[in-house]
């Protein structure tokens, strides 16, 4: 069973990138490898610490548990020392469990565990009962995903009570993140509200923004971890603008279109049920904007 022996930012902190996943418009909407190694390779060049394949704005689950093994089979071995911690959001504990076995072989940093998301509501006894396989399963620290938007809640007393790094707290309801950090566990913001607040009670963030101004979101963790209050909230400021952008249309075709402006890799598509986004959307432009950074 993973325990946590070690102060957790020994093993996660700093800025993280909820990567995008390229998809080809063919028959299957196949995942475009290639143009996958590319853009992390580009995000990894830009400071940021690492990246979460495969999770919301990964559309991971949208991927096939063989089509994410595959991808993180050609990831793990160019990653350098670029942390990978791969999201495993599954449908069901067999599927789950499969994956990990298969992560159980790869040198990943940790791992990010979804549970299984379609019953809802759950007891915290049914979600630890899946989480102690979970732990059985596996060598890597584990996170817990909380995104109670999208899927399961995950009470702060089971966070706190079960042998895992932390959470991955993507619900941002008032003391939850503080709850966990007390508890001496990690935490990794998921959501971009107000991250110069929210990083006083975390290790670090996941951020989508990361995927087209990573410069930005590391230039922001570093600025509240020194105290630079004023620049922290001119540069959030902007970033929020930013990420209203995204949500204009589905935000991983956004993310993509314009990630594809800043360096070049085609990026692909969305998969279904997702939209692509309408040709009217102007990529070079929304790219623009983006790096502009805030008014000074």
């Amino acid at each position: 069973m993973t325990m946590q022996l070690q102060d957790p930012a020994d093993v996660l902190e700093g800025v993280y990138v909820a990567n995008v996943t390229p998809f080809r418009d063919d028959e299957r909407y196949s995942v475009d490898v290639d143009a996958y190694l590319a853009h992390v390779a580009w995000l990894a060049g830009r400071g940021v610490t690492g990246v979460i394949p495969f999770g919301t704005n990964g559309e991971g689950p949208s991927v096939t548990t063989r089509e994410k093994q595959a991808v993180l089979d050609a990831l793990v071995p160019v990653a350098g020392s670029l942390h990978v911690v791969a999201t495993v959001a599954e449908g069901n504990l067999p599927d789950t469990l499969d994956l990990l076995a298969h992560l159980d072989d790869l040198p990943v940093r940790a791992v990010m565990v979804l549970p299984p998301y379609y019953f809802r509501p759950v007891s915290t006894d049914g979600l630890r009962r899946f989480y102690d396989r979970v732990l059985a399963a596996t060598r890597h620290p584990v996170v817990l995903y909380h995104i109670p938007k999208y899927a399961v809640p995950l009470p702060p007393d089971l966070v706190t009570g079960l042998p895992v790094w932390g959470v991955k707290d993507s619900g941002g309801e008032p003391g939850y993140a503080a709850e966990v950090h007390a508890a001496g566990k990690g935490v990794l913001v998921g959501t971009e509200d107000d991250l110069p607040g929210r990083l006083g009670t975390a290790h670090g963030s996941i951020s989508a923004l990361a995927n087209i101004v990573p410069e930005q979101v590391v230039a922001l963790y570093r600025q509240v971890r020194d105290g630079r209050s004023a620049e922290a909230a001119a540069l959030s400021a902007h970033l929020q603008q930013v990420r209203a952008m995204t949500k204009q249309h589905d935000s991983a075709g956004v993310l993509k279109k314009v990630a594809e402006q800043r360096h070049g890799h085609p990026m692909g598509t969305v998969r279904p049920p997702l939209s692509p986004v309408p040709p009217t959307f102007d990529a070079v432009a929304a790219a623009e904007r983006a790096v502009a950074g805030p008014v000074r």
